[in-house]
């Protein structure tokens, strides 16, 4: 069996729970859901984001939809000492060339990078300063 060859950003995740989600991307995550999984970086920031929410319905629902849907089926990359190693490069690159770039998006990447996986995104634009020190591997699935 192939592993986990795409690396999901939060906003793939995201989508599936608004209203009215993409439905190219909808259908990209359904066609390709044994290709991915999720950094643990995102993984904490979907958590979070749930966490933070004001108790009600929509929060129950957000949280039952983490653990029984997301969490179940995407595996989880764990940001390793490998990962450390070129995230420390990448960050130490980026401020080299004045183009600083947030910690856990740094850390996405350098997951992705260490996973030898496709990073997956709506938001290119906050990792094309990366591509420009590294090899960093890319998807916009929300572009047709």
């Amino acid at each position: 069996m192939i592993g986990p060859y795409y690396l999901l950003d939060t906003n793939l995740i995201s989508e599936m729970v608004k209203p009215f989600p993409d439905k190219a991307v909808c259908k990209k995550l359904i066609e390709y859901q044994n290709l991915c999984a999720l950094p643990s970086t995102v993984w904490n920031e979907l958590i979070y984001g749930v966490n933070i929410m004001e108790k009600g319905n929509r929060k129950d629902f957000l949280f039952s939809k983490m653990i029984k849907e997301v969490q179940s089926t995407y595996e989880i990359i764990h940001y390793d000492n490998h990962a450390a190693w070129i995230q420390a490069d990448i960050r130490a690159r980026l401020k080299e060339t004045g183009h600083p770039v947030s910690f856990p998006d740094t850390q996405i990447a350098s997951i992705a990078i260490a996973n030898n996986m496709i990073l997956v995104t709506r938001n290119i634009m906050h990792f094309e300063p990366v591509q420009q020190v590294t090899p960093l591997m890319l998807e916009n699935w929300f572009e047709d």
